[in-house]
């Protein structure tokens, strides 16, 4: 199956610097693709709203777009287990919330960060005193200068609700790990 051209639908963007330029609902960090990965697993739509701060509406545009371009012609100091500021970016599963006990976690749109670039939302988080930034974003390192900086990154491997759910302990101990400055990557597989 050919690639979608996302440029042609409305709901969506793409930014150089916002989720590594992923396509993303428009003025939101949240990447489409987590919708359709969560789809594939078996999650209902019921179930995405709730997990990932999306509405229907926004659902809806982006199947809606997919759907009809199948029948068109396509052109491609170490954290301690007191309470620790943790902030979810747009993409990270909220179901694992309480599984990262003795901490406080933020979702980046709840901070009304859904909009900020990466380099933007690092320094918006270090500033607000985040210990940790939790993402799915695999492009982070690669995109940003980390040196001299206080937040650590733990990157999931995998946005699927059904499959991260079996690395909860993983990525617990991840967060638990977690230094100021530090970076890190959960691999989290299919399987």
């Amino acid at each position: 199956m050919a690639a979608l051209d996302w440029s042609q639908c409305p709901a969506v963007e793409s930014i150089p610097g916002k989720r590594s330029g992923a396509w993303v609902f428009k003025d939101t960090r949240m990447p489409v693709s987590t919708v359709f990965e969560n789809l594939e697993s078996g999650a209902s739509i019921e179930e995405i709203m709730e997990w990932f701060d999306v509405t229907r509406e926004q659902i809806v545009a982006v199947l809606d777009f997919a759907a009809r371009s199948l029948d068109a012609p396509s052109s491609s100091s170490h954290l301690s287990a007191s309470v620790d500021a943790i902030l979810f970016d747009q993409g990270t599963p909220a179901p694992l919330i309480p599984f990262l006990e003795g901490h406080a976690v933020t979702k980046a749109k709840d901070a009304g960060w859904d909009k900020l670039v990466n380099g933007e939302l690092l320094k918006a988080a270090e500033e607000a005193g985040f210990a940790v930034l939790l993402t799915t974003d695999k492009n982070m390192a690669a995109q940003q200068n980390l040196q001299g900086r206080t937040i650590a990154i733990i990157v999931l491997g995998n946005s699927q609700w059904r499959i991260v759910q079996r690395h909860v302990r993983k990525i617990a101990a991840a967060v638990n790990a977690a230094r100021p400055g530090s970076y890190s990557e959960v691999d989290i597989r299919l399987k």
